[in-house]
């Protein structure tokens, strides 16, 4: 009885806003969106990044973690697919959330949306940039301080530096070489003046732990690399990649002319995606074997990368060779990769693959077009809801 009174006495003894923070912890996120509101209180809680960061990882642990997909102008989320359940059965994803741009009250184009931290990075037709948090629903439209072009390379990060994510906008006109930085807290471009390697981008960027992260081929050298941009110290830096094929010669452009959106049918296929916010993985199909390798890094410092390999996948007992423009999401416990691309001979459908060492499923392809005429090609990442 003294040890039960002991213990009660503890609890109780307890700081109040500890035992309110604890609570909370174990709120679900989709809970804490409804009671933010109801008090002050409650509502600098949720501001607090202690228990913003608290929070996230109890996400991760939980399975708050979700696979989101981009298609054009909506975000949709992954249905029982990620389990290898009803292969065969439409529609692939729940109801798709979209933006709507109130200065032109149109929908804003998300094909090239990029993905940091729970939030959207956006460009509109109007040369303006969204930020666009998905949980929450919260944006913010920045203007640019040069036009956008085609040219134009971006991202979103943040300085590890700052107790808070100081968030921070890279803007790279591949044409002029330029580079641009936004920062959130002062609200202002400036110019900066990094070595930017030369060659050309052969995936897409993503963003794992404030740092951005593109597969690489430098010109006048025959291999890949991983280039990293470090928002902290604003440099590029040029890191291992674990697989030795040879890059192609033909191929050997300018980082100008980075050529990772054109479908790539003869080429080697290679994307980047994030694990559960904690790793990179990489994905590299060679065009000559047609044997499909993912890895995964253990550690990532500032100079150099080691990897893990994560899975093996032979196509030639189902002959498939991936694209440039598919990416994919990979299940640890289930060790096996979903993968999801355009269909490359009929342009209209998308299709997504479940591939791992023992199993092989393909979806039937969804196909759609929608009111302008445009057929896209989607992206998946991994996702944790974020208040703020």
């Amino acid at each position: 009885m003294s040890e039960i009174t002991r213990e009660t006495t503890m609890i109780f003894d307890l700081p109040h806003d500890l035992i309110i923070e604890e609570i909370f912890l174990r709120v679900p996120m989709i809970s804490l969106r409804r009671l933010r509101s109801t008090c002050k209180r409650l509502k600098d809680l949720l501001k607090d990044p202690g228990f913003i960061e608290k929070q996230i990882a109890n996400a991760k642990t939980t399975r708050q973690y979700h696979v989101l997909v981009v298609v054009k102008f909506r975000v949709y989320a992954m249905c029982s697919y990620i389990h290898g359940k009803n292969m065969n059965v439409a529609p692939l994803f729940k109801r798709g959330l979209h933006l709507i741009d109130p200065h032109r009250k149109s929908e804003v184009d998300l094909s090239h949306a990029f993905h940091c931290d729970g939030i959207l990075l956006c460009t509109t037709k109007g040369n303006m940039f969204v930020v666009w948090n998905l949980f929450s629903g919260q944006t913010q439209w920045i203007i640019t301080k040069n036009p956008l072009k085609i040219n134009n390379t971006y991202a979103l990060g943040y300085d590890k530096n700052e107790l808070c994510h100081s968030y921070k906008i890279l803007n790279l006109d591949r044409y002029k070489k330029k580079l641009e930085i936004y920062e959130f807290t002062s609200d202002s471009w400036r110019n900066l003046h990094a070595i930017i390697p030369k060659g050309c981008l052969k995936s897409r960027g993503v963003s794992l732990k404030g740092n951005v992260y593109w597969l690489f081929k430098r010109r006048g050298v025959n291999e890949y690399s991983l280039l990293s941009f470090d928002f902290s110290t604003e440099t590029f830096q040029l890191l291992y990649v674990p697989f030795h094929q040879e890059a192609d010669y033909f191929l050997d452009d300018d980082f100008l002319d980075d050529d990772y959106s054109d479908d790539g049918c003869f080429d080697d296929a290679m994307a980047l995606s994030v694990v559960r916010e904690e790793h990179l993985s990489l994905l590299f199909q060679s065009v000559v074997t047609q044997k499909m390798e993912i890895w995964i890094t253990n550690e990532i410092e500032t100079t150099s990368v080691s990897w893990n390999k994560f899975l093996t996948v032979d196509f030639k007992p189902h002959p498939h060779m991936f694209s440039r423009s598919m990416s994919f999401f990979i299940d640890e416990e289930k060790k096996v990769a979903v993968c999801c691309e355009k269909d490359q001979e009929k342009k209209i459908f998308n299709k997504v693959y479940i591939v791992g060492e023992d199993e092989f499923k393909v979806s039937p392809g969804f196909g759609f077009i929608d009111c302008r005429g445009i057929y896209s090609c989607p992206t998946m990442f991994g996702y944790v809801p974020r208040l703020l």
